[in-house]
């Protein structure tokens, strides 16, 4: 007899549900920042984060990860300090775990696509509100953002914003 894995369902098990942006530019005209993910109806444990370069940026625009909850204060590098990007497309993103410092993480980039990316071990909570991008610099260029999550709090869900 045969045994059949359904796959969506082990994924949603081990990760949590799975949403991604599309490729997604970062603000152009100078210093900007857009939202990648929103957080709707409560909070939201992430257990993955990570982008995937799908067009080569032009320059270097600097960017950080952010949240911007729906109360409480916005922080522009909440999740992640800021880190050049000029890597080649199909090099990964990931965020790096700096728990022990109690301070914003880090992104770590594979340098070329065939570089291997490990995603911070530890998830972490984000409230209702929006999850964002900032850059220093306009460019060209995009990424594809990836994020899985368990909802904390009844009815919380992220929406993916595409282009």
């Amino acid at each position: 007899m045969a045994n059949y894995l359904n796959l969506d369902a082990a994924r949603l098990c081990v990760i949590g549900k799975v949403v991604s942006t599309g490729a997604q530019t970062w603000p152009q005209g100078g210093p900007g920042t857009s939202t990648l993910f929103t957080v709707h109806g409560g909070s939201v444990f992430v257990t993955m984060f990570c982008g995937l370069v799908t067009t080569v940026p032009g320059g270097d625009p600097g960017i950080t990860l952010g949240t911007a909850p729906t109360v409480g204060t916005a922080e522009t590098n909440g999740l992640a300090t800021t880190v050049a990007i000029t890597e080649e497309a199909g090099t990964w993103i990931t965020l790096i775990d700096t728990s022990a410092t109690q301070k914003p993480g880090a992104m770590s980039i594979g340098g070329h696509a065939g570089n291997v990316q490990y995603n911070a071990p530890a998830g972490f909570p984000v409230a209702a509100g929006t999850i964002t991008l900032t850059a220093a610099n306009a460019e060209t260029g995009a990424i594809n953002w990836y994020l899985a999550y368990v909802p904390l709090d009844e009815g919380a869900y992220v929406r993916e914003l595409t282009n």
